[in-house]
């Protein structure tokens, strides 16, 4: 099935006969690069008219912190994120988009909105305020506990309030009370913080940049894994 077809049985999107927000689609790869979604380009429509929602997204270095010392972790992977989120009806009209099928609207809060990281990450934590020993960043959620009692007990929480609220996993892309985790482009365990061996593998592999955009692409690589190289930005200041 075709994935705006698809949208449109899961009740994502609805066609419409008129707009005065109408948005054009982009496509974009997925992160299983196997798979592609259908996003607005709001910025030349909503995003330019409305204000930034400003509710922080976490820093990386924050949320590892709450892990440190634990032995076995949980993650959870959300379906689907931002699209779980209901739209109020007023508000729908502002995220429309104009495909080659004609005009749909988004009855969920839709990728591509400015606000969407910040009012995802407000709901999400809102949802799990007040369980310790959990962090979340967007979509994903890492769980670890002081005892594999304590572990499993929050866990237990944490999956009744997303299912209170109604919200559903990737069972696929869950893992539980395992050593070590991959979470937000690392490696976790009970020594700590750990690059990706993969990603590693790619900066070392990666081509002599030829021009400033691919120098600005590999410094990006770089700086991504900036704890662990020592005096990288003396090494690099030149």
């Amino acid at each position: 099935m075709e994935r705006q077809d698809r949208l449109q049985s899961e009740g994502i999107i609805t066609p419409i006969q008129f707009a005065d927000w109408a948005a054009p689609i982009v496509h974009i790869l997925k992160g299983d690069k196997s798979s592609i979604q259908i996003c607005g380009d709001y910025k030349v429509t909503v995003n330019k008219a409305s204000k930034l929602d400003q509710y922080p997204v976490p820093k990386i270095e924050d949320l590892f912190a709450t892990l440190a010392g634990r032995k076995t972790f949980s993650k959870l992977v959300m379906s689907q994120a931002y699209q779980q989120l209901k739209l109020e009806e007023d508000f729908k009209q502002y995220v429309v988009i104009n495909t080659h099928k004609g005009l749909f609207q988004y009855n969920c809060l839709p990728f591509g909105i400015s606000s969407a990281p910040g009012i995802f990450q407000r709901a999400i934590e809102g949802i799990l305020q007040g369980i310790p020993n959990v962090v979340v960043y967007l979509d994903d959620i890492l769980i670890t506990g002081a005892t594999e009692e304590e572990h499993l007990m929050i866990l237990d929480k944490v999956l009744s309030k997303l299912e209170n609220a109604g919200l559903r996993l990737r069972k696929e892309k869950c893992s539980f009370m395992t050593p070590s985790v991959h979470y937000l482009g690392h490696v976790i365990d009970e020594k700590g913080l750990h690059p990706m061996p993969e990603k590693v593998k790619a900066i070392k592999e990666a081509p002599a940049p030829r021009n400033v955009t691919e120098l600005k692409s590999y410094l990006g690589l770089l700086t991504y894994y900036g704890k662990f190289l020592p005096s990288l930005s003396k090494t690099l200041a030149p």
